[in-house]
């Protein structure tokens, strides 16, 4: 028995003496410990028409290649807790809002303070808007007898409540114009009746600063968009995003550019 109890002891002794080794905190273990911090921001959250929704929770906030992501609260608030130090892209996203991005922020993580993003973030509904066509018509002769030459074109949808829509116009030398694929890109407010010409002028000298020529055949294409200026770019793929367009664009209009 005491041959047994002596063993047992040794054991304990040893395991005892490996788990202190083990415990000890060497050098770079300290500075890996004191250069974790969490990420917190605020994230606004807005109707289509640019009205600020009081329950902002349930976007999810994710640091890019990475399993790491949390949930906005009731008011917008996240926070990615102990983070390691570096600089990350931040993506975050919500159903029936989009997505958006934060890029190249830079996280201390000093001595486990907390890098708060001091800029919120905001998010509007996707537009729900049907554009049902774009009307192109040239400026009235008296226009161009001043010396200037272009066309107005304006996106036609139904507006039961008559507050002016955001839209936005994408341009192409190509039919197949979208929101990926185009030349240039302009957003407009607009009512959505068709004989609103005075509000959209596009000048001959406008088109032609934007990369197209006199007497050039242009495609257009019209899609709902939100008050917000939320476009970014996807660094992965290179592509400008527009993260609140409508799902019901308009067809793809031609014309040519007045050549005077």
């Amino acid at each position: 028995m005491k041959k047994t109890i002596a063993i047992a002891a040794i054991l304990f002794l040893s395991c005892g003496k490996n788990s202190d080794h083990h415990a000890i905190t060497v050098p770079d273990v300290i500075q890996a410990n004191n250069t974790r911090g969490n990420i917190a921001g605020l994230i606004l959250l807005y109707d289509e028409d640019g009205k600020a929704l009081a329950d902002r929770s349930g976007v999810t906030v994710s640091i890019d290649n990475s399993t790491v992501n949390t949930k906005t609260s009731m008011d917008g608030k996240f926070q990615l807790d102990s983070i390691p130090a570096g600089t990350y892209d931040i993506s975050y996203a919500k159903e029936g809002f989009g997505t958006g991005k934060i890029m190249g922020l830079y996280h201390e993580a000093a001595n486990h303070a907390t890098t708060l993003i001091k800029k919120s973030e905001s998010m509007a509904v996707n537009s729900t808007l049907a554009i049902n066509n774009i009307v192109v018509q040239a400026f009235e002769p008296a226009i161009q007898q001043l010396g200037t030459n272009g066309l107005h074109i304006v996106p036609v949808f139904d507006n039961t409540t008559g507050q002016e829509k955001w839209v936005h116009l994408f341009f192409s030398d190509n039919n197949n114009v979208s929101s990926s694929d185009y030349k240039a890109e302009y957003k407009v407010k607009c009512s959505g009746a068709a004989n609103q010409f005075n509000n959209y002028n596009m000048t001959t000298s406008w088109f032609e600063s934007i990369g197209f020529s006199k007497g050039q055949t242009v495609y257009v294409k019209a899609y709902g968009d939100s008050f917000l200026a939320d476009s970014y770019t996807d660094p992965i793929a290179n592509q400008t995003i527009f993260p609140s367009l409508s799902n019901k664009p308009s067809a793809a209009v031609s014309f040519v550019i007045p050549a005077k």
